[in-house]
């Protein structure tokens, strides 16, 4: 009979018998939570610390790279236990951790005739951890919710999460149920939820706009970044703060101590009668083309600081806003319908809010990452410094290898490996390919990037954009995934271009999607459902070495409907 090993996770006190299997299948077999991903050996999404005991690994088989691991590293997909082991996954529950929870209030309070501000105390021990900027949804008696955004820094606060809810007339919560709430009543809170978060960085100007209540998802930001050890010495931080009169500026001795205590902080508060936030920091002198930028409001003022920026030379990529809408809905509604119980299976935290705000952080990533890509850098250096770039912007994991590809390498595919000593040339073609987890939920992105004036290179890249285009336009008038990759081929061809059928697009969910099956869209006879599924889209020229990558989740997003 079989010997069955005890494998002990960390200091949790769960543990779970493994016998010859893979550790990996040994530990889902019982219903232990473990992140993984590809299964080959090279995402490192189930990388483990070995803290005793001995295992063997099984020899590499997959066409791609292996990921390199540390002496008293393993890999669960690749790994069979000797004898009894304890092993540790850094910065992993073990527990998949509740987005709703209930929290008791603790304290309410009226800063203006229109504010209150409402202090919460989870109750659970597993309520979920809250980056700066983000927000959570209220749920209501008769099951509807509101979304507002959490204005402290829950750690430095004995967790507990303060609010500043505006009254709008009529409003279920905030008219009717607010009036009503009395210390020690409870509420039913799910989140964190939002893309507008804090992202360290060595920036010398940091611009933070709000309007309103909007000012409560700015201060936790505000707090993060004066906190910031590593912050640049000589950084400003900025605050415009606008509202219909003074009161609205309902925290000024707060930020009045706060300017104080930091001599590069300072702050403007504008009513509509002296103009606008935006007016208000034009007038000043601001190094905008090397500024991030927050914005947090209502949607004209958001609209408008995104259309100043723009003007003032402030990169794309460090615009980081949320705007408000109405009845506290964090995002228009999506025609989501109904998913295919067997190809489009999701786990029990998924959320459209979870995965819209995974899509920006991407999207927002990959724009930085390449700001950060150097003439003269090699491709284990801009992977090195892009892994780092999503672990400092809040990503707990990548559920695949980060791929970052040079030149001759962009017509290869991930499973194919690239050369990591390629040197990125003055003029050259790159591709950048990430997959984080924030926040539990798995984002998926990727473009192509040019170097120097070579117009092959530039029209490859935006042949990849076009085809992506234009296939996503297809898919809304109902085409399935196998026939939307024979659309995307034949647009390809139409412009002389060869498409990589063998990537075939693929699922995302809440991580890790994998637990769902590996059905790739390619190959799918039904109409895939929106924001659980990726197209991917990769281009080569016919007869030179240069590719081109675009990838995107397939999703209707605002304005335009789904047929």
């Amino acid at each position: 009979m079989q010997q069955a090993h005890i494998i002990t996770l960390g200091n949790s006190g769960k543990r779970f018998e493994a016998g010859d299997g893979l550790l990996l299948d040994e530990a889902l077999a019982q219903g232990v939570n473990v992140p993984f991903s590809c299964r080959r050996g090279e995402c490192g999404c189930c990388k483990v610390r070995v803290l005793a005991g001995e295992h063997r690994a099984d020899d590499y088989q997959a066409l791609g790279t292996p990921y390199r691991l540390q002496s008293d590293e393993l890999l669960l997909c690749q790994s069979r236990a000797c004898g009894d082991m304890r092993i540790d996954i850094p910065g992993w529950s073990f527990d998949a951790p509740a987005l709703r929870f209930e929290a008791r209030v603790v304290d309410k309070s009226s800063p203006t005739d229109d504010v209150t501000r409402l202090v919460l105390q989870p109750e659970s021990a597993q309520a979920p951890e809250i980056r700066p900027g983000q927000y959570m949804k209220f749920y209501l008696d008769d099951g509807s919710s509101r979304c507002f955004s959490v204005a402290n820094l829950p750690a430095a606060d004995d967790g507990r999460l303060e609010f500043h809810i505006r009254r709008v007339a009529g409003g279920r919560f905030s008219q009717t149920m607010l009036d009503q709430l009395q210390p020690g009543q409870r509420l039913s809170l799910e989140g964190g939820f939002g893309a507008c978060t804090w992202q360290p960085g060595a920036h010398e100007e940091l611009l933070l706009f709000a309007s309103g209540t909007g000012y409560a998802g700015i201060k936790p930001i505000l707090l993060a970044a004066l906190a910031q050890e590593d912050a640049p010495p000589n950084r400003k931080v900025t605050l415009y703060w606008g509202g219909r009169r003074d009161e609205d500026c309902y925290d000024r001795a707060f930020l009045d101590a706060l300017a104080a205590a930091h001599h590069h902080f300072r702050w403007f508060g504008i009513n509509a009668a002296d103009g606008r936030v935006q007016d208000a920091a034009a007038a000043r002198d601001h190094a905008w083309s090397s500024a991030r930028v927050y914005a947090c409001g209502n949607p004209a003022m958001v609209e408008a600081v995104k259309e100043r920026c723009a003007q003032w030379g402030v990169a794309a990529h460090e615009m980081v806003a949320e705007a408000f809408v109405p009845s506290g809905a964090s995002a228009p509604p999506l025609a989501t319908g109904s998913f295919d119980p067997v190809l489009e299976r999701v786990g029990p935290r998924y959320s459209l809010d979870g995965m819209l705000a995974a899509r920006e952080q991407s999207i927002r990533a990959v724009a930085q990452i390449a700001g950060k890509l150097r003439i003269g850098m090699r491709t284990s250096e801009a992977v090195e410094m892009a892994d780092q770039h999503l672990r400092d912007m809040g990503a707990s994991h990548t559920w695949h290898p980060t791929y970052i590809r040079f030149g001759d390498d962009t017509v290869r595919t991930p499973r194919q490996g690239v050369q990591r000593e390629r040197v990125l040339q003055e003029s050259d073609i790159v591709v950048v390919d990430i997959g984080p987890v924030w926040d539990g939920y798995e984002g998926d992105f990727g473009d192509t990037f040019v170097f120097g004036d070579e117009r092959l290179h530039r029209a490859c890249a935006q042949a990849a954009r076009d085809v992506f285009s234009a296939a996503k336009q297809a898919w809304k008038t109902g085409l399935t995934g196998r026939a939307l990759y024979d659309f995307a081929e034949a647009q390809a061809l139409r412009g002389g271009w060869m498409l990589e059928r063998n990537l075939a697009g693929h699922r995302v969910s809440d991580f890790p999607h994998a637990l769902f099956g590996p059905a790739k869209l390619a190959e799918m006879d039904i109409v895939p459902s929106e924001a659980i599924w990726v197209l991917e889209i990769q281009l080569r020229h016919p007869s030179y070495a240069v590719g081109a990558f675009y990838e995107d989740i397939l999703i209707g997003l605002p304005g335009e409907a789904l047929a």
